[in-house]
C-alpha cells in the first residue's frame, strides 16, 4: 500500500495553472525524486502535500488517510511529517538540543533526551547537543536540521533543494546517509532539486515535471535511456541536440548516417526530426583532414570532457576521452561512434519552441 498518493491534483494561482493532473505514489522506504526547471511547480506539489497550499481538485492520501481535496484540509501539524530546506532554518538562539525538542511536545523529558541522543547518532552528529548554530558547519547544520526533521519519526519526509549549499563531499555524504536513513525507518520520503546526478543517485523513482505536469514518471534509468519527449530528454541528459532526416530506417545528420530508436512513437517514416547527442556516443580522433576541430577540453579526473566544432556550423559536440588522449585545442578530428547503439530522435524542435 502506497505511503503518500497523490491523485489528479490541480492547483491553480488565478490564471496560472501551477499544478495539471498530478498524480504520484510513493512506497515505504522510497523515494521519489522530482526534477524541473524553476517554475514547473516542483516546490507547489511539496507544499501541497505538506499542506502549506489547498489544492482545487484531486486528492492526497497520507497512509489512507485524505489530507487534501477540494472538501478537505488537514492542517500541516497533523500530517506527521518531516521537512528539509535549502535554507537550514535552525533558531540561532538554540542549542542543538533546543531546536531538536522544539517539535517533541509529546515526550517527557527524559524520552526527549533520548530522542536527541538517537537522532544525532543517526546524523553522526554524536556529542552536539550543546553547539549553537554559529559554532556548525554549513554541512553541520544541514544535519542538525535533518535530525530535528527525523526526532517525531515522522510517516513521511519532504525534501526542498536540502544540499543545494553544501559542497560535492558534503552533499553526497549527506546523500548516502539519507539513503540509509529512509531505507532503516521505512518512511516515504519526496526529494525536490535542480541537480539530475542527485536524483539519478538516490531516488527509486524519479517524476520530471514541465508546466505544471509530470511529462514521465518512471525507474531513473528507464528515463534516462528512454526519454518520453525533448523536454524530458533535455532535462535529465547531458546531451547536445541537431537537425537531422529519418528516411529509409536510418537518421541522416552532419554527423553521418545511423540507426535511431523513436521512443515518442510520433515519428514518420520519413521526416525531420531532433537528434539526442550524449556525451560520449562520438569519439573524436585525430585527423588532419578532419570536418571538426578542438575548441575546449576539460580534465575530470578518471577523464577528458573534449568539445568539438564543426567547421561548416556553430554546433558543438561533446566527447569523453581517455587521460592517453593526444589531442590538443584546435587539432582536426573526426567523430567516431562509439558503438552501435541507435541515437534517440525525436519530432522536430523549432528554435521557437526549445
Amino acid at each position: 500500500m502506497s505511503l503518500l498518493k497523490c491523485s489528479s491534483v490541480f492547483k491553480a494561482f488565478g490564471n496560472i495553472e501551477a499544478l495539471c493532473d498530478v498524480s504520484i505514489d510513493v512506497n515505504p522506504g522510497d523515494i521519489l525524486a522530482i526534477v524541473g526547471e524553476s517554475g514547473c511547480g516542483k516546490t507547489t506539489l511539496l507544499r501541497a502535500i505538506a499542506g502549506f497550499e489547498t489544492i482545487d481538485n484531486g486528492e492526497i492520501n497520507i497512509k489512507g488517510q485524505t489530507v487534501s481535496s477540494d472538501q478537505i484540509h488537514v492542517l500541516p501539524e497533523n500530517r506527521n511529517l518531516g521537512m528539509v530546506f535549502q535554507e537550514y532554518s535552525l533558531f540561532p538562539h538554540m542549542n542543538v538540543e533546543s531546536n531538536i525538542i522544539f517539535g517533541l511536545r509529546s515526550y517527557d523529558s527524559i524520552e526527549k533526551k533520548n530522542r536527541v541522543k538517537e537522532v544525532l547518532d543517526l546524523v553522526r552528529l554524536p556529542g552536539y547537543e550543546n553547539r549553537y548554530p554559529h559554532e556548525l558547519s554549513g554541512g553541520q547544520q544541514q544535519r542538525i536540521a535533518l535530525a530535528r526533521s527525523l526526532a517525531p519519526n515522522p510517516t513521511l519526509m519532504l525534501l526542498d533543494e536540502p544540499f543545494s549549499n553544501l559542497d560535492s563531499v558534503n552533499r553526497v555524504d549527506m546523500l548516502n546517509d539519507l539513503q540509509s536513513i529512509i531505507r532503516d525507518s521505512q518512511m516515504a520520503t519526496i526529494l525536490v532539486t535542480h541537480d539530475k546526478e542527485e536524483a539519478f543517485s538516490v531516488a527509486d523513482n524519479l517524476a520530471v515535471m514541465v508546466d505544471g505536469k509530470i511529462n514521465q514518471y518512471d525507474k531513473p534509468n528507464e528515463i534516462y535511456f528512454y526519454p518520453k519527449n525533448y523536454k524530458v530528454a533535455k532535462l535529465v541528459s547531458n546531451a547536445e541536440f541537431i537537425s537531422g532526416n529519418v528516411n529509409n530506417g536510418v537518421v541522416d545528420c552532419f554527423l553521418g548516417s545511423f540507426p535511431y530508436f523513436d521512443s515518442t512513437g510520433q515519428i514518420d517514416s520519413k521526416s525531420e526530426v531532433t537528434v539526442m547527442i550524449r556525451f560520449g556516443d562520438f569519439r573524436a580522433v585525430y585527423d588532419p583532414n578532419g570536418n571538426f576541430f578542438v575548441t575546449s577540453i576539460e580534465f575530470k579526473g578518471s577523464n577528458y570532457i573534449v568539445t568539438v566544432k564543426s567547421f561548416k556550423g556553430a554546433t558543438y559536440i561533446k566527447s569523453v576521452e581517455s587521460l592517453d588522449t593526444n589531442l590538443a585545442i584546435n587539432s582536426k578530428v573526426n567523430l567516431v561512434p562509439v558503438n552501435s547503439d541507435p541515437l534517440l530522435v525525436f519530432p522536430k524542435i523549432s528554435e521557437e519552441n526549445d
